[in-house]
């Protein structure tokens, strides 16, 4: 697991990059690129859910639009596994969150990253404590 706590800017088309870790079952992190590496073969599954703020600032724009994240594998090639948004459109400085859920074989030593795919940067926003969580266990 990781988790994040902070009020983190994560700009638009960019990887999520979370500050604790909890890691076990042998993946890793690197939480200066947001990439988890997955060292064995497998069926994993894996959860997320990241309290956002839109951060449009276009002036007298506050057109309502949805925020969203994808889960890639990113090495050894980019390939799309799964993709989650708010499920609301979010005005200005509204919040919401975005989460989701992909079951997916894993390749020993592939890596994988969620990454901001929203139009805008989005800010990670606390609620109580956390302001992300990310989970990622083995099935099989």
């Amino acid at each position: 697991m990781v988790h994040d706590e902070t009020n983190t800017t994560v700009p638009k088309q960019t990887p999520l990059l979370f500050q604790n870790t909890n890691i076990s079952n042998k993946i890793s992190y690197n939480p200066a690129t947001g990439d988890f590496f997955i060292p064995e073969n497998g069926i994993y599954t894996m959860h997320w859910w990241i309290n956002v703020r839109s951060k449009k600032i276009v002036e007298n724009d506050c057109e309502p639009i949805a925020l969203g994240i994808e889960l890639h594998q990113v090495s050894p090639e980019d390939v799309l596994i799964a993709h989650s948004s708010t499920h609301n459109k979010l005005t200005c400085c509204d919040t919401g969150t975005i989460s989701g859920n992909a079951i997916f074989e894993a390749l020993p030593g592939a890596s994988y990253r969620l990454i901001n795919t929203s139009d805008v940067d989005f800010d990670f926003v606390p609620n109580d404590l956390y302001s992300a969580c990310v989970s990622i266990n083995r099935i099989f």
